[in-house]
C-alpha cells in the first residue's frame, strides 16, 4: 500500500535534499497557510466607520444592515453606512438574505467556498483581497474550493491509472459540471460506469470544512446557477448549505461599499495550476493529463482527451461516443461555453475571465496535486494516507452514480 507521503517524496523529493523538512522548504511551504482552514480567524476584519450614532467602532456592516430593516431608520443617514439602493435587491434573493441572517445570528461560523473562476470576476489585484471582504460582511473565512478541485484532480488521475489500460476504455468527465453529469444520467446513463466515482470540488469543499468544523455554515459562491440545485441532491446535500451567484455577492459588496482592491491582503492555503484552471473548458482534462504524466510516466495509456463546450457539443459528443466514432479515453464536458466562467452569473466577458484564470494557474508554485505539499498534508490530517484510501473513501470525496 504505497502512501501520499511516499508517493510524493518518490516524484517530487530533490535528490540533493537530506530530509522530508528540506523537500518542503524548497517548495516554499509554510504550514501556517493550512490553517486559513483548519483554525481561521473568527474575527471579521472591521469594517468601515462613520460618525452616525447608530455605529460604533468595531460594529460590523451585518449590524447596521438589520438594525436599518427593523428600525426603518432615517434614510439619509443610513445611505451613508451602506448603499440604501440596494437594500431591495438583496432583499428579493432568498439565499442572499439567508447568509446575511445567518451571519448576523452569529451562533455558528459562516465560510465562503470561493469557485475556481474567482479570480476573473472580482476587480481584485489578489485573491487573499478578497478574503479579507468576505470577513468585512462578516464570514468567518473563505476557502479556496481550487485546493479541493486538486483533491479530485488526483483521484481523477489514480482511477483513470488504474481503470484505463487498454484501447477501449475510457473516462467521462468533469465531475465539477452538474449539467454534463445530469445529461449523463438522464439520457446515457449506460455510461455511468465510466464516469469517475468523485464528488464535485464544491461538494468535497463544504464536507471538508464540516469534518473539521461539524456546525460549520457553508456558502458556495460561483458564477453557476445549476450548483445551487446540485447542492440539494440528496445523496450530497450534506455538504453546502447555501449557494450565492458572483452577482449576489457582488450586490452585497455594493451594498456595503466594499471595494475589495483596496483591501488588505489576507493569508491563504495554496492550490496547484491544475486545481485553478477548472474553471474553463478543457481545464480539468489538461490537469489529470499532467498529473497521469506525474505519478506513471511509463504508463503505455496516457490521456487522450477531447471536449464539450457547452450544451450542444455536449450531446454531440456523448450521442457519437455511443455510436462508436470517439477514439479519446478521457471526455470532459461542460455545460457552459468556456466552462464556469462562462456560466450565466458571471461578471465579466468569459474569454478575458479565461485569461485570467489561465494567467492565475501559471502564478501557482505547484504543477500538478501531486506536487502540492498542502494536498498531502490536508488528505494526512482528514486520515487518507494512500492511493488505496482516497480512491476507496466513501465519506469525502466519493459519490456513486448508478
Amino acid at each position: 500500500m504505497l502512501t501520499f507521503a511516499e508517493l510524493y517524496k518518490k516524484v517530487v523529493a530533490s535528490s540533493t535534499s537530506k530530509t522530508y523538512d528540506e523537500d518542503l522548504a524548497k517548495l516554499q511551504y509554510d504550514p501556517y497557510h493550512i490553517e486559513c482552514i483548519l483554525k481561521p480567524d473568527i474575527s471579521p476584519i472591521k469594517w468601515q466607520t462613520c460618525n452616525n450614532e447608530c455605529r460604533h467602532e468595531g460594529k460590523y456592516f451585518i449590524n447596521c444592515f438589520f438594525n436599518h430593516l427593523q428600525n426603518n431608520n432615517d434614510l439619509p443617514k443610513c445611505s451613508e453606512c451602506f448603499d440604501i439602493n440596494k437594500v431591495e435587491k438583496i432583499l428579493a434573493s432568498k439565499d442572499t438574505l439567508s447568509v446575511l441572517e445567518a451571519i448576523k445570528k452569529g451562533d455558528r461560523p459562516v465560510f465562503a467556498a470561493i469557485a475556481p473562476a474567482f479570480l476573473s470576476q472580482f476587480n481584485i489585484i489578489d485573491d487573499r483581497q478578497l478574503r479579507s471582504a468576505f470577513k468585512q460582511i462578516g464570514f468567518t473565512g473563505m476557502v479556496e474550493v481550487s485546493l479541493f478541485a486538486d483533491i479530485l484532480t488526483l483521484k481523477e488521475a489514480l482511477e483513470f491509472d488504474r481503470e484505463v489500460n487498454d484501447e477501449k476504455d475510457f473516462q467521462l468527465t468533469s465531475c465539477c459540471c452538474p449539467i454534463w453529469i445530469s445529461l449523463i444520467r438522464r439520457v446515457y446513463p449506460e455510461l455511468l460506469t465510466h464516469v469517475p466515482k468523485a464528488v464535485s470540488p464544491m461538494v468535497a469543499t463544504g464536507r471538508v470544512i464540516k469534518k473539521i468544523i461539524p456546525n460549520a455554515i457553508t456558502v458556495f459562491i460561483g458564477p453557476c446557477i445549476a450548483k445551487k440545485n446540485e447542492a440539494k441532491e440528496k445523496d450530497i446535500n450534506d455538504a453546502i448549505d447555501i449557494v450565492l451567484t458572483f452577482q449576489e455577492v457582488n450586490d452585497i459588496f455594493e451594498l456595503a461599499k466594499i471595494n475589495p482592491e483596496k483591501l488588505p491582503k489576507d493569508i491563504r492555503e495554496h492550490s496547484s495550476s491544475g486545481g485553478r484552471i477548472y474553471a474553463v473548458t478543457s481545464g480539468v482534462s489538461e490537469a489529470v493529463s499532467e498529473t497521469v504524466k506525474r505519478i506513471h510516466p511509463d504508463k503505455p495509456i496516457q490521456v487522450k482527451a477531447v471536449q464539450a463546450n457547452g450544451v450542444v457539443e455536449c450531446k454531440e459528443l456523448l450521442k457519437n461516443l455511443k455510436y462508436g466514432s470517439i477514439e479519446a479515453n478521457f471526455l470532459e464536458g461542460m455545460g457552459c461555453v468556456g466552462g464556469c466562467v462562462g456560466g450565466p452569473k458571471s461578471l465579466i466577458d468569459k474569454d478575458i475571465a479565461t485569461k485570467k484564470v489561465r494567467k492565475y494557474a501559471s502564478e501557482s508554485l505547484y504543477k500538478t496535486p501531486i506536487d502540492n505539499p498542502y494536498v498531502i498534508e490536508l488528505l494526512h490530517r482528514l486520515k487518507i494516507h494512500s492511493i488505496e484510501d482516497l480512491l476507496e473513501d466513501h465519506e469525502i470525496f466519493t459519490r456513486i452514480f448508478y
